[in-house]
């Protein structure tokens, strides 16, 4: 087939059981110049055979098996990485989507030529389906300056960060526009998902530094809450970069918060702004942990974690930071 329009990403692992449901809801999208590539990193159970079944169907459906696991980072940008389309959007294998959501999307940041992604308002569901709450919404990432779009999405983070008083689900659509469709030459320009926790916040940084972010105002994507959901799945510091990377950690000193703060200044360096509004950007990021009471917290913490594992020489398996 020719190139299409949008390319739709879906890597998943061992995602049998929410899977056809997730390509089912794909499919049945009202646009239907799309291709919809899976990759399978190297999934022990059901999920090739579904996939393999899809692909038989619908020609839409390309379908790449990894031979090892290479990690949840890597096989996302996998995903992108074997795209054609001049738009792209990641997709989850245990979410659902609103047959009009590619439509939308697309309507939406094809009229706003300074836009980087268009995405719809959320809702969360649970492992049945059943709708449980709006997700946070009217985001307002649409202004101006790189700088101004940044100080908006950190006030959203500190604004819980200060409180603690936001519910952990209903906040969760701060992040919902890494699903949303993008520009795939903006896209490609950027670091893409990084092995480290929390990266997915730090592409959507750089990405606001690239332009506005549209939200259509329609509830067309549906993000499914279930015990098995990875980032549930994957809490320790050690397990949760395992989950990133694919890799066995037996590294004895572990800076996962410094790593977020290095990617964020790469970023801004990355960026192709003007010479002031580089600044601004670096700025705006060193203000961020600044104004922050947990944040700047947990770089210390780091320290001394460390510090303890070189004088104890122990590991520490202890919940892993948020990305709150």
């Amino acid at each position: 087939m020719m190139h299409p329009s949008i390319s739709v990403g879906l890597p998943v692992y061992n995602g049998e059981e929410y899977l056809e449901r997730a390509i089912t809801s794909l499919l049945q999208q009202s646009f239907r110049d799309f291709e919809l590539i899976i990759s399978d990193n190297c999934s022990s159970d059901g999920t090739e055979r579904i996939c393999r079944q899809f692909a038989v169907r619908d020609e839409r459906v390309r379908y790449f098996r990894n031979d090892q696991n290479i990690g949840a980072a890597a096989n996302f940008n996998k995903a992108f990485q074997l795209s054609r389309g001049q738009y792209f959007a990641w997709a989850n294998h245990d979410d659902l989507w609103g047959e009009n959501y590619l439509e939308r999307c697309l309507e939406a940041v094809g009229k706003s030529p300074d836009a980087v992604l268009a995405y719809t308002r959320s809702m969360m569901i649970d492992a049945t389906g059943r709708q449980m709450v709006p997700l946070f919404h009217n985001l307002g990432l649409d202004r101006g300056t790189a700088s101004a779009r940044l100080h908006r999405f950190h006030d959203y983070i500190l604004e819980f960060d200060r409180s603690g008083t936001w519910d952990e689900n209903v906040g969760e659509g701060l992040w919902i526009p890494v699903y949303g469709l993008m520009r795939r030459d903006l896209l490609e320009k950027t670091g893409l998902i990084g092995s480290y926790i929390s990266s997915d916040t730090v592409l959507l940084e750089e990405l606001l530094m690239f332009g506005r972010f549209v939200e259509v105002d329609e509830v067309l994507f549906y993000k499914r809450d279930h015990p098995g959901r990875s980032m549930r799945a994957s809490e320790a510091y050690d397990s949760r970069i395992v989950w990133f990377t694919g890799r066995n950690h037996t590294a004895r000193f572990l800076f996962p918060m410094w790593r977020v703060f290095g990617g964020r200044l790469a970023a801004v360096m990355r960026s192709p702004l003007p010479g002031h509004q580089r600044l601004a950007c670096i700025a705006e990021m060193i203000s961020y942990y600044l104004r922050s009471r947990h944040e700047g917290r947990t770089l210390i913490r780091e320290i001394l974690i460390n510090l303890r594992r070189l004088i104890g020489g122990k590991t520490h398996s202890g919940k892993a930071i948020k990305k709150w």
